[in-house]
């Protein structure tokens, strides 16, 4: 405890000095205005669309997430670690190459697959437009391949307004095409304005502000940049290609076996879920990494780690609790008739979104302090975990596949955050304490909600 409560200190003396506070105020301040703008087009876009296009865009989007999770291969992640600048610029370049390389392959194999392939997705309306996953491939790798290299540099203020710049096009793209009856095409396209509307900020401003560093590349420095960051593409890749294919392989097995259109619902469900995730889990998983690989060779990695997930956990319980308590009531009201299930999902669903937030900043760690091949192996399992209660479900009881979902999206990131836990040298203890700090702040949210609950049934009847 005394060496947990000095570590503490240590780190909240140099919190404010090396600006801590103020990046996460930024990145969280970008995030909320681009949050805002898509929640206020939700409960436009959930009268525009049917619960059904939104079952369609959801395997788009799922395509697309789970191939650009590793289009870079995942030499994204190692931009921020090099401390030379010409290093880290070649890694950048190598990353947008590869993205691009990958998608290529992808649409050559799309061009070539017979059409008996794609209508295993049992989509129909989506079979037409997959020639456009390749682009949403290429921007999406290119996007993180940017966002690591403002992570290097802590431009946190360029990542925030190329958030608010997503949100935006992409409302405007899915609001635009629906008003003029292009469904579910809107939501895809949405999608692809989402993606590119972020790389086209970010490299625009890459181009503008890092011409030096990027004229600095060479195919040397690159080759020299595949030999040294070998590891990230050997191991990282495949965790990377599991950790997204167990959150959207699940997604893609759901759309394709249920009769209704459970892939919608879990879409506008998992939409509202992420808002903490993306208002505050990102910012600090974000400032996470730019500090940790100092933290960890000053050996304050443990200390730096557990106060991390302790504030996590204190600033998600409470507004996961209230959507958890409120959601079943509200959602038919908000977004229109018919979208009553996705609220019960919602309530499912926020254990499972809590944990993720805890573990997903500190994940990098494992990167950190060169576990690559552990974190292939936990989100492999992951993935057969979370395949297995969905594939389980679809033949006992497929009613309640997406409830199987979220319990197996729980049991895997509590185990995740555990063995993240103790790769920095965290005690299992301290992981537990850090969690159990949440329960007051989850307690609160617990009795707002009660206390809503409680008005909105005199003025609403709800």
């Amino acid at each position: 405890m005394d060496r947990h409560w000095a570590g503490a200190k240590s780190y909240f003396a140099t919190f404010l000095r090396q600006g801590v506070v103020r990046s996460i105020a930024v990145l969280v301040g970008g995030t909320v205005a681009a949050h805002t703008i898509t929640a206020l087009s939700m409960p436009i876009s959930t009268r525009l669309f049917t619960p059904a296009d939104f079952s369609v865009a959801a395997a788009f989007s799922s395509l697309v997430g789970i191939f650009s999770a590793a289009a870079c291969l995942r030499f994204d992640m190692a931009i921020p670690l090099p401390e030379d600048e010409t290093e880290a610029a070649d890694l950048l370049v190598l990353s947008v190459l590869t993205a691009l390389a990958v998608a290529v392959v992808l649409g050559v194999t799309i061009a070539l697959l017979p059409q008996s392939v794609f209508s295993l997705l049992k989509q129909p309306a989506l079979e037409g437009w997959l020639w456009l996953l390749p682009v949403g491939v290429t921007i999406g790798g290119t996007y993180l391949a940017l966002q690591m290299w403002f992570v290097r540099h802590k431009s946190f203020a360029g990542i925030a307004s190329s958030r608010i710049a997503q949100s935006t096009s992409a409302a405007v793209g899915q609001i635009s095409l629906g008003l003029a009856g292009y469904a579910p095409l809107g939501l895809i396209v949405g999608q692809l304005f989402n993606y590119g509307a972020g790389s086209a900020w970010l490299g625009c401003a890459v181009l503008i502000k890092n011409r030096v560093s990027l004229r600095s590349v060479s195919l040397r420095g690159i080759a020299q940049a595949v030999s040294k960051y070998r590891r990230f593409p050997l191991f990282s890749t495949w965790e990377a290609l599991a950790n997204a294919a167990s959150i959207h392989a699940p997604m893609l097995l759901i759309a394709a076996l249920t009769d209704t259109p459970e892939a919608g619902y879990l879409t506008l469900a998992i939409f509202l879920l992420q808002m903490p995730m993306a208002l505050v889990g990102n910012a600090v998983g974000q400032i996470y990494i730019s500090q940790a690989p100092e933290r960890f060779r000053e050996g304050q990695l443990a200390d730096y780690t557990s106060v991390t997930i302790t504030h996590l956990a204190r600033l998600s319980a409470g507004p996961l609790m209230l959507i958890a308590v409120l959601s079943p009531r509200i959602f038919g009201l908000v977004f229109g008739p018919g979208w009553d299930r996705a609220g019960t999902l919602a309530a499912w669903m926020a254990p499972w979104f809590f944990m993720q937030l805890l573990a997903v900043p500190v994940s990098t760690a494992l990167h950190i302090v060169g576990r690559q091949q552990a974190a292939m192996v936990l989100q492999i399992g992951g993935l057969v975990l979370r395949l297995a209660a969905v594939a389980l479900s679809l033949l006992v009881a497929m009613d309640i596949v997406a409830e199987a979902y979220a319990v197996s999206g729980f049991v895997f990131y509590a185990v995740y955050l555990f063995v993240v836990g103790r790769s920095t040298g965290m005690r299992s203890a301290e992981v537990i304490g850090s969690i159990a700090r949440s329960i007051p702040f989850a307690l609160l949210g617990g009795l707002m909600a009660w206390g809503l609950l409680l008005v909105a049934s005199q003025v609403f009847d709800v």
